[in-house]
């Protein structure tokens, strides 16, 4: 009995003290093998995330760093399957897939998988999670198919519209996006196109962004259709932009079909339409009665087709263009000036512009459309429009906006002998005592001083652009747009600039680019998707996107990168 007694009481101080056989803190291995106790296992989770992201950390984040793959080597496997053999531990098993969500490791696919078969009020989480780190990892391509399907079903059992619902749909639609898999288009659009009260129409607007990431053209008559498409009840919440963009990116293939769009050709968007049409109707008659099916069809396929650039759509451009619909000849000309003109063409390019420009309407609704079509001119970077542009400088019967914008734009774009013209309109211009607008047009005098300096030499506007003074950066790279085609100093200077805080500086760079990177850029595109990475979300990217998507796959394109 007396030996029995010490026996016991040597274990209970054993236990007390903690001298039995646990792992040390900083052993993988060890704490590994721990995740098997339900006692130690939320302690073991803790260890692994400590002893993994503090070596990822000391490695700079090198996920393939062998002292980071040595770790991982050893935790991935137990911590998989210590998953999806204890279902019923909610709480540890959210804090396994954090830690696989660190990891990026295509090993844990069977619990990431597991994760996406949610239980309604019990692992949603779990579910926003799995989707969440498929997305973040390069999932192998023979694994595809299968994670496309478990995302698939797990989609498909999402029926209402509760907040959990949507963070799932969000989830895991960006993760099928992420794959990069055409295997995901049928259940993408089927989302993309999907009219029903209990799926809010954000999650059809992500779907069709993500169709865009597969670039896949059987995409393309879904996303014709989404270009009309608005949410149930709400015709003001539309998916247009997002459509477009898919469209874009998906290149080429795009173009015959929204050809047939413009044409007024496409049953099915004229269609969709008119029922947008209706709807408006009956909510604001007035304005309803404006608006025609052509209208609404040719505006958004005029803005595809100038996006994509491509030569072929001139002609039906210029046809648009030649529309008694003021509208549809605008959209038709802003699209005009995006598109790759042939040399001998050029001219009729510009007289259509300026015959549009005369067509526009007199009043406040005019000067607006002016412009838009002015800063759309000033965007060709042509020698040959800067008397047009000019002309409205001085045209002393057009509005006060239309001219300042007109100074604004020559100012950015005048060379030396230019300058001096400009200078002499701003001297006779009368004083705002007088009736004039001098004062307003001489903000613009700073611009001139750089034209002074540095006329045609594009060694010196690269200088100019690569400024941190907006004024200096936005003037150089308008006059590396003009002068600086092919020059791969110019092109770097300006790729610099799409970084800038200043949206102006960026948006005049990344039209600069565009301009002048004729066999692409793939540091341009290289740093698009930067600061997608970066930004996405925030303000500045939702500003900069419209543009800066369209020109990067005009970019991609120009280089031969089919992707």
């Amino acid at each position: 009995m007396i030996v029995r007694h010490r026996g016991w009481a040597v274990a209970v101080l054993i236990a007390a003290l903690g001298l039995g056989c646990h792992a040390a803190e900083d052993d993988p291995e060890g704490q590994a093998s721990e995740l098997s106790d339900p006692v130690r296992r939320e302690n073991a989770i803790f260890n692994l995330k400590k002893i993994y992201t503090e070596t990822l950390a000391a490695n700079g984040g090198d996920r393939n760093n062998a002292e980071v793959k040595a770790v991982a080597d050893v935790i991935v496997d137990p911590l998989t399957q210590t998953y999806l053999t204890n279902q019923q531990d909610r709480i540890n098993g959210l804090a396994i897939l954090d830690l696989l969500y660190e990891m990026q490791d295509p090993r844990s696919l069977p619990a990431l998988i597991e994760a996406l078969n949610w239980r309604t009020e019990v692992s949603e989480d779990h579910a926003i999670r799995g989707a969440q780190t498929i997305q973040v990892m390069e999932v192998p391509e023979a694994e595809r198919s299968k994670v496309i399907e478990a995302l698939a079903r797990s989609l498909e059992r999402i029926t209402d519209s509760r907040p959990e619902d949507n963070k799932m749909r969000v989830a895991m639609i960006r993760a099928l996006g992420s794959l990069k898999d055409k295997g995901a288009t049928e259940i993408l659009t089927s989302i993309a196109t999907k009219q029903d009260e209990n799926q809010n129409f954000l999650i059809n607007r992500l779907a069709a962004q993500q169709l865009g990431e597969l670039r896949d053209p059987a995409a393309i008559p879904a996303l014709i259709k989404c270009l009309f498409l608005f949410a149930p009840n709400h015709p003001e919440l539309r998916m247009n932009d997002v459509a477009a963009e898919a469209l874009i990116l998906i290149g080429r293939p795009s173009l015959k079909p929204l050809l047939a769009v413009l044409a007024g050709k496409d049953a099915t968007a004229n269609a969709i339409a008119k029922h947008y049409i209706d709807t408006i109707k009956a909510r604001r008659p007035d304005l309803a009665n404006r608006m025609t099916v052509r209208q609404v069809t040719g505006g958004e396929a005029s803005f595809a087709l100038g996006a994509l650039g491509f030569s072929q759509a001139l002609e039906p451009l210029l046809q648009e263009a030649a529309s008694t619909d003021t509208v549809r000849k605008l959209n038709a000309a802003i699209a005009l000036v995006r598109i790759d003109v042939p040399q001998a063409q050029k001219e009729r390019v510009r007289s259509t512009l300026k015959k549009v420009y005369a067509g526009l309407p007199k009043g406040y609704e005019g000067v607006a459309m002016r412009g838009q079509l002015l800063a759309a001119i000033a965007h060709m970077y042509d020698a040959e429009m800067m008397p047009f542009i000019y002309d409205q400088v001085v045209d002393k019967k057009a509005n006060p906006e239309v001219r300042l914008i007109a100074v604004q734009n020559y100012a950015l774009l005048a060379n030396k002998a230019e300058a001096a013209k400009l200078s002499q309109a701003i001297a006779n211009e009368k004083p705002s005592e007088a009736g004039g607008y001098r004062e307003k047009f001489e903000e613009r005098k700073p611009l001139l001083d750089l034209a002074n300096e540095c006329d045609t030499s594009v060694d010196c506007w690269i200088s100019k652009a690569s400024s941190a003074d907006a004024n200096k950066a936005r003037k150089g790279a308008y006059m590396l747009g003009r002068y600086g085609s092919g020059n791969d100093e110019a092109i770097d200077a300006l790729v610099a600039q799409l970084r800038s805080e200043d949206l102006g500086v960026r948006l005049s760079a990344l039209m600069a680019v565009d301009q002048i990177a004729v066999r692409g850029s793939s540091t341009a595109v290289a740093q698009i998707d930067e600061l997608r990475t970066r930004e996405e979300g925030q303000s500045v990217w939702t500003r900069f996107r419209g543009e800066a998507l369209p020109i990067q796959a005009r970019l991609r394109s120009r280089t031969g990168d089919p992707s």
